[in-house]
């Protein structure tokens, strides 16, 4: 990560940027400049114009050699993890296992960002969020959010590539169309089953792939969208006083996970459009891209370090949205109460149901034992996923292209049918 110290081109001071005002400010002299002005006062001082590589289908650029000037690469002997620091840095720690770091060489070659979504939420912000990710979550002992401290908290740019695509793709679903109905001796469930095409084009821009090998994948995720109609040009002024990773994911391994999002995206949309089955379920998809774009991106993430009874707890916050992803402890005994007082409640409900219907007490004693213990189980496992964030997401519907889906071809085929009957009861 880098953390760059840009100088106040009125007193020397190192500059800040802010986040309330969106510039960056001394605050030495109070004066306060635009991040298109230090740009272009930066423009002015460097020797040589920045170049602008061609990569595949997308624009790549470096940074100028006024940029890279007194800036060094720290590296990591314990993990290998790897950080941009200013000249005058003497020693510091790796931010991901604390370990001191020596220097191993001079910044250059690397690329530049094309884009930076700066922090819309300070340090207290994102505390505040971490404490209201806490509420409401029944499982998380008691003494978690009363003797957990927060050891460490720091503001980062996380480096991603984006991608944009249009996607042909053609889907084949498993679906089922139900019916039911009674004589006067049995009840008969008809089940018909059916092969589901769908053919069509979507769209898809900005799909976020994290380009940081020491940073979590899933925990990156988690706190996404990033709204990308808020991202900047990049400039060095918003990294003043802010730390930056050091991207070492190129863009042609992202690419393979960028492409596993359209594919689920894809398939998600055409899902969307099958109304009259159930249990509806892929059975083979293929897609095909056009139109690919990559970019460079920084996006803002406030990481947090708590500690709770010897073991450290990792925090994400979205620094654009205040969204936060992070995996909470379990409470025991917590699981343990709440099942049984959802297995009394819903058995003896379920008890009262099957005995009421069958005027047989084992009937529903068996009833209430069986669907009390599945239902209770469910929602168990419902609340501690609330525990559980940190998880890849699903295809990218949160980045559809507007008004770009296009089913051009629906197909259904009757495949076989399933029939069976029970016996009415005398009651």
């Amino acid at each position: 990560m880098a953390n760059l110290q840009l100088k106040c081109p009125c007193c020397g001071g190192t500059l800040q940027f802010d986040n309330k005002t969106q510039n960056v400010v001394c605050p030495y002299c109070d004066s306060q400049f635009s991040t298109d002005d230090l740009k272009k006062y930066s423009d002015d001082l460097a020797s040589d114009k920045q170049e602008e590589t061609a990569w595949d289908e997308s624009r790549v650029q470096e940074y100028t050699n006024e940029e890279m000037k007194g800036m060094k690469i720290y590296s990591c002997d314990s993990c290998g993890g790897e950080i941009i620091v200013d000249e005058t840095t003497s020693s510091t720690k790796c931010p991901y296992c604390g370990n001191n770091l020596v220097v191993s060489k001079q910044l250059s070659g690397d690329l530049k960002p094309n884009y930076v979504i700066p922090f819309k939420n300070d340090k207290d912000q994102a505390i505040t969020c971490l404490r209201g990710f806490f509420r409401k979550k029944p499982l998380l002992p008691g003494s978690f959010t009363k003797e957990s401290v927060i050891e460490e908290i720091k503001s980062l740019y996380v480096p991603f590539w984006i991608f944009d695509a249009d996607v042909d793709g053609k889907v084949r679903f498993r679906g089922e169309k139900t019916k039911r109905w009674s004589d006067s001796e049995y009840n008969y469930v008809e089940t018909q089953y059916y092969s589901i095409i769908r053919e069509g084009k979507i769209g898809f821009e900005h799909v976020p792939v994290d380009g940081s090998s020491k940073m979590e994948d899933k925990l990156m995720e988690s706190i996404e969208p990033f709204d990308f109609s808020q991202a900047e040009e990049f400039n060095v002024g918003y990294l003043a006083g802010i730390a930056a990773d050091r991207y070492d994911v190129n863009k042609d391994v992202t690419f393979n996970r960028a492409t596993e999002r359209f594919r689920d995206g894809t398939i998600q949309a055409f899902k969307d459009d099958i109304d009259e089955f159930s249990n509806i379920s892929v059975e083979d998809s293929n897609i095909q891209l056009s139109n690919t774009q990559t970019s460079y991106v920084l996006y803002p993430v406030w990481l947090l370090s708590s500690k709770w009874k010897d073991k450290n707890y990792l925090f994400a916050v979205n620094g654009q949205t205040g969204k936060v992803a992070g995996d909470l402890p379990i409470s025991a005994g917590k699981f343990i109460l709440f099942w049984f007082l959802f297995f009394l409640l819903v058995g003896g409900a379920i008890f009262g149901i099957g005995f009421g219907v069958t005027s047989e007490i084992i009937v529903g004693i068996i009833a209430g034992i069986l669907m009390g213990a599945l239902i209770s189980t469910i929602i168990l496992l419902v609340m501690r996923a609330a525990n559980k964030k940190v998880r890849y997401q699903k295809g990218a519907a949160n980045y559809v292209k507007d008004n770009s889906l296009r089913i051009t071809s629906r197909n259904s085929i009757y495949l076989y049918r399933k029939l069976s009957k029970t016996k009415r009861s005398s009651n």
